[in-house]
């Protein structure tokens, strides 16, 4: 079944799709599909008739795309859209094309060590907090969230937003209905995961509440927030003698959001050592996390230390075709 292209260069969308198709692997045309799909969206908002591409027009339709996205997402779209238009001048049209946007991403997020995850598990499993008149759970919690955030790579607040009905304990999977920009996405978890999480459902007394938050309060229809979470964690980190003392320009430090770089990381090693390539392995691993683009999934697999030092080299030797950031043809 062919898209629905509609611009006036329908046509000519439609066999560049088809080649592309053929070209690129399911997850990164479906990146492609859409950049290209706003773009002929556009032309028809613009009522555009002409069989050219004026500078203003890819200009607006540049700065239309880019409201309220990351500078990565946006130049994943100029990307993808110069090789439309590169198409579109090699077909005898007179098409102007951007230049790359230029992106110099400096953000370096934490990355746990193993031994530092099983100080944090262990702390956690042993937490006592018996002033939180609120979060009267939260012993039983903590221990639960994290688990789900380090092996699944759940956002913190996806994972608050959770309630008993959205885990399907046949399929292993937990359907996450809340999430950023507001898309569903399923989560499918292993085995020895789903053993924990039922048994934890049925202490907590949920099993059968479709309605009850997996992480509550003292009322189970209220979720804990994810100050409070944030709040223990930091303990845990302090008692566990992981300090965000002495850090490089531009370094995050260790916090609870990177127990989700730090499963990133993880699974790309993992499918690494298992023989998968990095361009099978990271778009799955980008539909996984929930990220828009692969430029996204790009800024959770950098990370600060000497861990998997050699699981970084193969993937900038991957990423350094894949996201071009300061050359470009004019």
């Amino acid at each position: 079944m062919s898209e629905a292209y509609k611009s006036v260069f329908h046509e000519e969308i439609r066999i560049h799709m088809e080649l592309r198709r053929e070209e690129l692997g399911h997850e990164a045309y479906r990146h492609y599909k859409r950049t290209v799909k706003l773009f002929d969206d556009y032309l028809c908002q613009i009522n555009h008739r002409k069989k050219e591409i004026s500078e203003p027009i890819v200009e607006e339709w540049i700065k239309e795309v880019s409201k309220g996205i990351s500078i990565n997402t946006a130049g994943q779209h100029v990307h993808y859209i110069r090789q439309l238009l590169l198409y579109l001048t090699n077909c005898g049209y007179r098409c102007f094309i951007p230049r790359n946007v230029i992106i110099r991403d400096t953000y370096i997020p934490y990355l746990y060590s193993d031994e530092e995850l099983a100080s944090i598990f262990a702390l956690a499993d042993s937490l006592k907090a018996p002033h939180a008149v609120k979060n009267v759970y939260i012993e039983n919690e903590m221990p639960m969230l994290l688990r789900l955030l380090l092996c699944c790579g759940l956002r913190v607040g996806e994972a608050l937003n959770i309630k008993a009905g959205d885990i399907d304990f046949q399929r292993n999977l937990i359907i996450l209905r809340v999430t950023k920009k507001y898309k569903q996405r399923l989560v499918p978890y292993e085995e020895k995961l789903a053993d924990i999480i039922y048994r934890y459902c049925a202490a907590m007394g949920i099993l059968t509440d479709s309605e009850a938050y997996l992480f509550p309060t003292i009322d189970k229809d209220i979720s804990l927030t994810s100050n409070t979470v944030r709040n223990y964690f930091k303990e845990i980190l302090t008692a566990a003698g992981i300090q965000n003392d002495m850090l490089k320009n531009h370094e995050r430090g260790a916090c609870l959001h990177c127990l989700r770089h730090t499963f990133a990381v993880k699974s790309f090693d993992k499918n690494e050592r298992n023989g998968i390539k990095a361009c099978d392995s990271v778009p799955f691993l980008s539909t996984y996390l929930g990220h828009d683009s692969l430029y996204e999934t790009e800024k959770y697999l950098k990370y600060s230390g000497d861990y998997f030092a050699d699981t970084l080299t193969r993937f900038e030797a991957f990423a350094g075709d894949l996201f071009p950031e300061v050359t470009f043809d004019e």
